[in-house]
């Protein structure tokens, strides 16, 4: 069956405006903040291209007349999402051998002993129901010389910022995190009025380091392999991940 082209999100209609390597009505989305990564030939006889836009990965489509960029997802006649595939074979993984310092420096709280031989790190929203399953499932993990650290995010509701920031402030941090665990989603929409300034800026640069990491979901965790490599799983980790990497015990 023939390759049937879907796009979906929107068209950009450019008139040439940069010069450069790259055709104006791509250069356009590159100063706009869109690093490329990859050109390749797609089909339709169309230029593809693939890269990120803050750290979450994006597919573009040059169409034939070099004039027209079509952002979003390609699909064939079968429903097979060919942008995905584009991304998995020209997109190069983020290398995130940096990522554990830019972590360590975040504001975070932890949950478990404090001399642990193993650290994981959690972005954690007030407002997330799956941080809240995923607190349940990690507890039994704590016990074996596990540290969980909650770089507490801002995200999901307006309100998230203002709760993110009262369980940082907190004297006792955990017990705050709880304490939102436990009226979830009661109080969902329910937020103070005013956040101190020092407070939103500590919650808004972990948002940022959630973006700068290409998380976009909570929670995600980041930890270490057996070769001390830093892995990322964005979303709920299942069980068996969470049993042999995530909280793998250390030696």
């Amino acid at each position: 069956m023939r390759d049937v082209l879907k796009v979906i999100f929107f068209f950009v209609c450019l008139p040439g405006v940069a010069f450069g390597q790259y055709p104006d009505a791509v250069q356009v989305l590159i100063d706009d903040g869109l690093k490329i990564e990859a050109r390749f030939n797609a089909p339709g006889g169309l230029e593809g291209y693939v890269g990120r836009r803050n750290g979450h990965p994006v597919s573009l489509y040059l169409m034939p007349d070099g004039e027209h960029v079509v952002i979003g997802k390609m699909v064939d006649g079968f429903g097979q999402d060919l942008s995905a595939e584009h991304i998995r074979a020209w997109l190069p993984k983020m290398d995130l051998t940096a990522a554990w310092a830019k972590l360590e420096h975040a504001t975070w709280i932890a949950e478990g002993p404090e001399d642990a031989k193993r650290i994981v790190y959690v972005f954690t929203d007030p407002n997330c129901g799956y941080c809240i399953v995923f607190r349940e499932k990690a507890r039994a993990f704590l016990k074996r010389g596990i540290q969980l650290r909650h770089i507490v995010v801002g995200v999901i509701q307006p309100s998230s910022l203002a709760k993110a920031a009262s369980v940082i402030a907190s004297e006792d941090p955990v017990a705050q995190l709880d304490f939102h665990d436990s009226q979830f989603p009661r109080d969902w929409l329910e937020t103070p009025d005013r956040i101190p300034e020092s407070l939103r800026i500590k919650i808004e640069n972990n948002n940022r380091l959630m973006e700068a990491l290409a998380v976009s979901a909570t929670p995600s965790v980041l930890y270490r392999d057996e070769r001390g490599e830093v892995r990322k799983i964005v979303g709920l980790p299942d069980d068996s991940a969470l049993s042999q990497a995530v909280f793998q015990s250390p030696e």
